[in-house]
């Protein structure tokens, strides 16, 4: 075990890691087939596990205080995380589709195409959350000064021995928001579930020889292979962070039978985008676990705005029941440039999205504001005129997604008769 004092920011970092196994590895000791890639800009990460909430007392007459507890059902540990928006590239690793708008700005998948399809590369990831010893950066150079495929992309056995991890398995997310304001950072909150946690002292091997914690149904672990988290980095993206001045909001029906006002000319001061995405338990008797996590449908994604009111547009609420102007919809897109008007970073469109409340708030001496928020249903992977659609600067063929092309990580020297690290 480390000896600290307490743990800070400086000295974490997070990653996040597919949940299969590779097919067979050229090494002495089986690795497990799982590539630890770094989550960058996170700012927030928390996590939480409920051990009463799974329990049962037995009681029975004769005794007042009880007899015995059991767990009756799954211990799924929660976590939040939150990060500022990059160029895509957390999007792409923890399992979203950052290809689903064209180059030609058509849509071509939904943003969560890969979770609707249970794809085993996306559904559900692992976790894993560093910490180094007190006092350092996470991100010091800890590179050995040479570079290439003889450099060392890993930490050292002394190193590592300072190191603990909290390895999170088979995580699900359930719920991704992002948000823009006036005055603040563009950002990323997302909450989810593990079904398992694994706590790894610097005396275990440290941040080196890390067991894949992923479970199967039956509560076996997915592999009995190794993995070896890679020294972090604040990585390669091409902007630090973006900015408030970098977001454009725009709508292609800017009004509403309904009444209200012209979306198109108002001072946005807020918006935000939630995909909500909740998952039911399949039990069966025989099973210690739930067979199956399917998600749950109808998924509505919501934006939700906040603007400075400049002028009323006409109309009439009857309209909605007497008119058609219940079936009135609008697709609402959000651009996100790099560095005041460069190259897009982001394109979030939600297609064929509906009004669904309008709130008008006036004090005295103050600016008369609007909230609205609009929802659009998530259709299937390949429906195209109606969900959310999303791109991003980093492409999905740069994410290693695919259990079966993994490269392998370099968990132990290049020779192998050589003890892992």
């Amino acid at each position: 075990m480390a000896s600290r004092t307490r743990i800070i920011s400086q000295s974490k970092a997070l990653y996040v890691t597919p949940t299969g196994t590779l097919p067979s590895s050229p090494l002495a000791v089986a690795e497990s087939g799982i590539l630890a890639q770094q989550l960058h800009r996170v700012d927030t990460f928390s996590f939480d596990i409920d051990l009463a909430g799974a329990r049962q007392d037995v009681r029975e007459f004769g005794q007042l205080a009880r007899i015995g507890t059991l767990t009756m059902s799954e211990l799924n540990p929660t976590f939040s995380l939150g990060y500022f928006l990059g160029n895509g590239e957390n999007e792409g690793l923890l399992g979203f589709d950052t290809d689903g708008i064209t180059t030609a700005g058509a849509n071509s998948s939904q943003f969560i195409s890969g979770i609707i399809t249970e794809d085993k590369a996306k559904r559900e990831k692992n976790l894993f959350a560093l910490t180094v010893a007190e006092g350092q950066d996470a991100f010091s150079p800890f590179d050995d000064g040479t570079a290439g495929a003889a450099g060392r992309d890993t930490f050292t056995p002394a190193q590592s021995a300072t190191h603990d991890v909290v390895s999170f398995g088979n995580c699900t997310i359930n719920s991704y928001t992002v948000n823009f304001a006036v005055g603040e950072i563009p950002r990323v909150d997302i909450e989810g579930e593990a079904q398992n946690i694994q706590f790894t002292e610097g005396s275990q091997g440290g941040s080196s020889g890390l067991y894949n914690p992923s479970i199967n149904k039956d509560g076996a672990r997915a592999d009995t292979g190794q993995l070896v988290l890679p020294i972090p980095s604040t990585g390669d993206m091409d902007v630090l962070v973006l900015r408030p001045e970098d977001v454009t909001l725009s709508f292609s029906r800017d009004e509403f039978d309904l009444g209200g006002t012209n979306l198109a000319d108002m001072h946005v001061q807020s918006a935000s985008i939630e995909v909500p995405m909740s998952r039911g338990n399949i039990s069966a008797l025989g099973a210690e676990r739930a067979v199956a996590k399917p998600l749950e449908f109808p998924i509505n994604v919501t934006m939700s705005i906040s603007a400075i009111l400049k002028n009323v547009h006409k109309g009439a609420l009857d309209m909605v029941l007497t008119g058609v102007a219940g079936d009135q919809t609008t697709n609402a897109t959000i651009n996100v440039t790099n560095n005041d008007g460069g190259a897009l970073s982001h394109v979030f469109t939600l297609q064929k999205a509906v009004l669904d409340s309008q709130n008008f708030a006036i004090g005295i001496d103050d600016n008369e504001t609007i909230d609205m928020t609009f929802s659009a249903q998530i259709g299937g992977p390949d429906t195209t005129d109606q969900g959310l659609f999303y791109s991003g600067a980093s492409p999905q063929s740069k994410i290693f997604d695919d259990v079966s092309v993994y490269p392998f990580n370099r968990l132990y020297a290049k020779n192998n008769s050589k003890a892992p690290y």
